[in-house]
C-alpha cells in the first residue's frame, strides 16, 4: 500500500515538474521573441520641448501645433545671430535642412555666408521677437511675423517689422527645412 502511495506521489511530482518545465520553456520563448522584436525595431521618438497643445505626426504630414513648435525652435538659429555664433548656428541648422532641392540648400548656405560677412563688418547682432505664426499643415508652410531688432555695435540699433516664410518637407519621419525666405511687405500683408 505504501509503495502504491509513494508511486502516486512520485507521479504527481513528475507531472508538476513537467508542467513547470513547459511553462519555463514558454516563458523563455516569449522572452526571446520580444527581445528579437526590440532589437529589430527602428523607431524614433521625437520630442519637442514645451508643447502646449496636442501635436501629431503621420506619414501624411504633421499637425499645425507641431509646425509651430518646430518653427519656434528653428527661428532663433536662423535669426538670433551675432558674429560669434553664426558658424555654430549654421552648423546646427544644417542638420535639419532637406537636401532634396540643391537650389534651396545653396540659398541657405549663401544666406549664412552673406550674414556672416555683414555681421563681421558692422559688429551686427540681431534678435527676432516672434509675434504671430500662420501655419498651413497641408503644404507644410509657416509664416512668422515679428519684430527684428538689429544692434550695430555701440552705434545704436534699428527695429523693423519683419515676416519670414519657412517651408518644410516630411522625410523619413523628420520635418526638414526646405526653404527659408524673408517676405516682402506685400507678401506679409496677406496675414
Amino acid at each position: 500500500m505504501q509503495l502504491n502511495i509513494r508511486n502516486q506521489n512520485i507521479e504527481i511530482v513528475a507531472r508538476q515538474r513537467n508542467i513547470f518545465i513547459v511553462l519555463c520553456m514558454l516563458s523563455l520563448i516569449c522572452l526571446l521573441i520580444v527581445s528579437l522584436k526590440l532589437l529589430s525595431t527602428n523607431e524614433r521618438t521625437i520630442l519637442i520641448p514645451g508643447l502646449n497643445q496636442e501635436a501629431w505626426a503621420s506619414d501624411k504630414g504633421v499637425s499645425s501645433s507641431y509646425l509651430e513648435e518646430t518653427t519656434v525652435m528653428y527661428l532663433p538659429l536662423l535669426l538670433d545671430l551675432d558674429s560669434t555664433s553664426i558658424d555654430w548656428k549654421r552648423d546646427r541648422i544644417m542638420t535639419y535642412v532637406s537636401n532634396s532641392n540643391e537650389l534651396n540648400l545653396k540659398l541657405l548656405t549663401e544666406y549664412f555666408a552673406r550674414v556672416k560677412e555683414q555681421y563681421n563688418q558692422f559688429s551686427l547682432s540681431t534678435h527676432f521677437a516672434l509675434k504671430k505664426l500662420v501655419t498651413n499643415p497641408e503644404q507644410l508652410k509657416v509664416k512668422a511675423y515679428g519684430q527684428l531688432v538689429s544692434r550695430f555695435g555701440d552705434r545704436g540699433f534699428e527695429s523693423e517689422i519683419a515676416a519670414y516664410s519657412l517651408s518644410y518637407e516630411w522625410v523619413a519621419g523628420r520635418l526638414l527645412i526646405k526653404e527659408f525666405t524673408k517676405l516682402s511687405k506685400e507678401e506679409s500683408q496677406d496675414a
